[in-house]
């Protein structure tokens, strides 16, 4: 094995040593209120090899939120076309085996920029999936008001399911979303087709 192999195994144990103490230590307080060396004592790692990676601890939690969207975006490009419902699937799945990294994006204690990026992937697989299957030619500005809304539901419900230990059944929680979807795809329909 080279050596770059080996730096760059030791740079994701790292800042997965990183990422869990942050997600550690946002259980017990909020973002503003950790310090470097409270995290680098937490993940056992040097505060050097911390700022060699990141600037503060703000830089490691927008790497984290970036890295999350990022996946996100990954996933629902390669499934074009799926309802709604079916957008809650694969963030459960994504989720389940994020856990972790989950709660932390997901906490009380962070701010609001990760909701504002995921609620925009949301919305624009919302519009796009009401165009083509609906068959909605309605400005933007107003599907983008439902599909926020509707979103907006999901996430509070998941964020609750998220800072509650995961402790209701993904299938009972997708059988309230999907009632929620279906009944505002009607309204849709009877709104605007």
């Amino acid at each position: 094995m080279n050596i770059e192999a080996k730096e760059d195994r030791r740079v994701r144990k790292t800042k997965k040593a990183l990422r869990e103490g942050l997600a550690e230590l946002l259980t017990e307080k909020s973002i503003q209120n950790i310090t470097v060396r409270e995290l680098t004592d937490k993940a056992d790692v040097h505060r050097s090899t911390f700022y060699a990676n990141f600037v503060d601890i703000y830089d490691l939690y927008n790497h984290i939120e970036e890295t999350v969207i990022n996946e996100l975006r990954d996933i629902f490009n390669v499934t074009n076309g799926l309802d709604t419902t079916q957008c809650i699937v694969l963030l459960f799945e994504y989720i389940s085996t994020n856990k972790q990294i989950s709660c932390l994006v997901l906490g009380s204690h962070v701010g609001t920029s990760f909701i504002h990026s995921i609620s925009t992937v949301f919305k624009d697989i919302y519009i796009d999936y009401w165009r083509t299957t609906i068959n909605i030619n309605l400005p933007s500005d107003k599907l983008e008001i439902y599909a926020l809304f509707l979103f907006s539901g999901h996430l509070g419900v998941i964020r609750e399911w998220a800072v509650n230990d995961f402790n209701t059944s993904q299938d009972e929680l997708l059988e309230i979303i999907s009632a929620i979807d279906i009944n505002t795809e009607m309204l849709i329909r009877r709104k605007f087709a």
